[in-house]
């Protein structure tokens, strides 16, 4: 059974959705990721702003880490799957760290406020499908960071610096240790 509104005539799959109907427009969001891209200012405010654009903020992230894991050694499709889910996921708990710390450096913004802007801020992790521009992507997702953390919190430049650097160098080391301890486990269990 075909549903009423596709009976109607007036129906027309392609047309641009509204914010007034609960929906997102395409072109919008494409004009809201090159701002980010280009680092105005503005749209970080705009963003966090817009309740509408949470989903938005998830989906680039999710959407960049998918693409982002299609390289990966696990296969395309498990790449893509698992990199969407962790891309949403850690979106949420990165920004929850960064939300955390920002509050030591003054902060004022919401959770919620600062989850917006870092989704479009994960845009650059896309660059992960060619291996060694994986590392181009987040230096710049950072760069992008540090710029919505200033924004949004309204902090100074050192402060919005540091609640972003402070937490990834932690996590670094953590790797690195991890890394290091894998290691030497494996070392030590074909020697």
């Amino acid at each position: 059974m075909v549903p009423p509104a596709l009976m109607d005539d007036r129906y027309d799959p392609f047309r641009s959705l509204d914010y007034d109907e609960g929906c997102v427009a395409v072109d919008q969001v494409i004009e809201r990721l090159t701002r980010v891209l280009k680092l105005d200012s503005a749209v970080f405010k705009e963003i966090a702003e817009d309740e509408t654009a949470t989903g938005v903020a998830v989906g680039v992230s999710a959407l960049a880490a998918a693409i982002s894991g299609i390289s990966g050694d696990t296969g395309v499709v498990s790449g893509i799957i698992f990199g969407a889910i962790f891309g949403a996921i850690g979106l949420f708990v990165w920004t929850g760290i960064v939300f955390l710390v920002g509050k030591m450096f003054g902060g004022k913004a919401p959770y919620i406020q600062l989850v917006r802007p870092m989704g479009f801020a994960a845009a650059p992790f896309a660059l992960g499908l060619v291996p060694i521009l994986g590392l181009v992507g987040l230096v710049y997702s950072l760069v992008i960071q540090i710029r919505a953390v200033r924004e949004v919190n309204e902090v100074g430049d050192g402060s919005a610096v540091a609640t972003v650097l402070l937490p990834f160098g932690v996590l670094f080391i953590i790797a690195i240790l991890l890394a290091v301890l894998a290691g030497l486990a494996l070392m030590a269990a074909f020697s």
